[in-house]
């Protein structure tokens, strides 16, 4: 299972709204990601990073167990995996998987 460090470190601070800039945001993942039987290494010198349109997806969510401060990092890591990067680029073949064990996510 991936884990989203950096946006979770944005998302898990409680009682306020996410920003809508990073609802808004463009996301680029490097780390290993799956996809049916493609599974390869993301955001190197010889593979893009996968890229997330944030406003795509759908951050309600997010935003309340967020605000209930009940939002934990694997709850926000599934949620932003089936709410955001699959509203944005689809479920795949097989859906999406982050078998790596780490993974950099910036907000663009």
């Amino acid at each position: 299972m991936c884990r989203l460090v950096v946006l979770w470190a944005a998302a898990s601070v409680p009682a306020e709204p996410i920003p809508d800039h990073v609802k808004r945001g463009q996301f680029e993942v490097s780390g290993i990601v799956k996809t049916g039987d493609d599974e390869r290494e993301r955001g190197t010198r010889r593979a893009a990073p996968l890229r997330i349109d944030g406003s795509r997806g759908d951050w309600d969510e997010i935003e309340e167990l967020r605000l209930a401060d009940v939002l934990t990092e694997d709850a926000f890591e599934d949620h932003f995996i089936d709410d955001i990067i699959v509203a944005d680029i689809g479920e795949g073949t097989d859906g999406w998987e982050f078998p790596g064990a780490s993974y950099l996510v910036e907000l663009r």
